[in-house]
């Protein structure tokens, strides 16, 4: 019995291929227009380009061996890699990324001369332009790999998809030798012919994986991006007043479920209002980064650190009894009592901090604790400021 087996017909993966480009490209043209993305329009030229290609390629039985059907195609198909290489460099602000044509002009010009010098060999064509796509792919992967973070799951995919599709062509140029030597016996002809069409398959569905892969990463970048935004305080980088209130509520009820001590600070720098008034507003925003800095330095990995308003702060130190808390604390006013920062009319203005310390006792609530701490902050400003000021809970 005749054992059948699948040929995927030429014809029709360059039809889908033409249409699925063209799609892709598109699609991205609109997220372009969307997001203002520059990397966007590069890719989804790139697929135009790409689909271009196989337009030319598709009318070769309709108008022969020509400049348009042979240099013309390989070209547009040779250039796509190079559009991908310029897009990673995009989205990830390498500078120059022009470049990326530069090193790519040796394998087109190559390309080129084989297609003029030998338009009518179509095997050979196909050789030298599936090894020079290869090689074009197997440098995105090199590119990729030394300097994209592949902990991003895009990245990896499209470190994989063009190790593969290098692989693929480097096998597919082999494979057009092999036919074109005339080493192989005649009965393997049919299957080295099916074996040039799975290619474009393969190459077809890596291309794709890619396309899509990136627009997600952009997406997923942008809504880490605005979620950082949404939660930190621009000016000092520390979390805001609701983010920080939503991870102590998350942090306490933990500690709470395993009796773990706790201990909250409440900070306030001493005489903002005059330091406002005296040297400006810009001087003052200098203050307050300059002190959120040194509570970022003084603070242990677990700790929350969160601006409450103006120039109050306020921290959690998970696993810290009172001693220990007033340590940090006591450290904490050290380090800001040695700061000084420069104001503009050239005075050097020295900062005191007021601190006020609470222990969790029992069950009780984080609005409790802070509340607590803030009375202990303000008899520590009562007391002549610049001190840490203990209120057991």
């Amino acid at each position: 019995m005749t054992e059948l087996m699948f040929v995927p017909d030429l014809r029709t993966i360059m039809v889908m291929t033409i249409f699925v480009f063209a799609i892709q490209g598109f699609f991205l043209f609109q997220l372009y227009r969307i997001k203002r993305r520059r990397a966007f329009a590069i890719l989804a030229l790139g697929c135009a380009a790409f689909s271009t290609g196989f337009v030319c390629y598709f009318l070769r039985p309709y108008i022969g061996l020509n400049w348009l059907s042979v240099p013309v195609a390989n070209l547009l198909i040779l250039v796509y890699p190079v559009f991908l290489l310029i897009t990673l460099m995009e989205c990830y602000a390498i500078p120059q990324a022009y470049r990326a044509v530069l090193w790519a002009l040796p394998g087109i010009a190559g390309l080129l001369y084989v297609c003029s010098v030998h338009m009518q060999d179509g095997l050979l064509v196909v050789i030298v332009a599936s090894a020079i796509n290869g090689l074009f792919y197997l440098a995105v992967a090199g590119f990729t790999a030394r300097y994209l973070p592949l902990n991003e799951p895009s990245m990896r995919m499209t470190l994989a998809s063009n190790l593969v599709l290098a692989v693929t062509l480097f096998g597919r140029a082999g494979v057009g030798l092999v036919m074109d030597m005339g080493v192989a016996p005649a009965a393997m002809a049919p299957s080295l012919a099916v074996w040039l069409s799975y290619t474009l398959l393969i190459a077809l569905f890596c291309l794709s994986t890619q396309i899509y892969g990136l627009p997600l990463q952009e997406f997923t970048r942008s809504e880490n991006t605005l979620r950082h935004l949404a939660s930190v305080d621009p000016l000092t980088e520390v979390l805001n007043r609701r983010s920080f209130f939503e991870r102590a509520e998350v942090l306490l009820s933990s500690r709470q479920q395993d009796q773990r001590s706790l201990s909250v600070l409440m900070l306030d720098l001493d005489r903002f209002k005059s330091i406002n008034d005296r040297h400006g507003h810009p001087t003052g925003d200098r203050v307050i980064i300059a002190f959120a800095r040194l509570l970022r330095e003084a603070l242990r990995h677990d700790d929350l650190l969160g601006r409450m308003g103006g120039e109050e702060f306020a921290i959690i130190l998970p696993g810290a009894q009172a001693d220990q808390a007033a340590e940090i604390a006591e450290r904490i006013r050290a380090a800001c009592e040695a700061e000084e920062v420069l104001a503009d009319d050239g005075f050097r203005v020295k900062l005191t901090v007021s601190i006020g310390l609470a222990e969790r006792d029992g069950d009780c609530s984080l609005e409790s604790l802070l509340k607590q701490a803030d009375q202990a902050m303000y008899q520590a400003k009562d007391l002549g400021r610049n001190r840490v000021v203990v209120l057991a809970s």
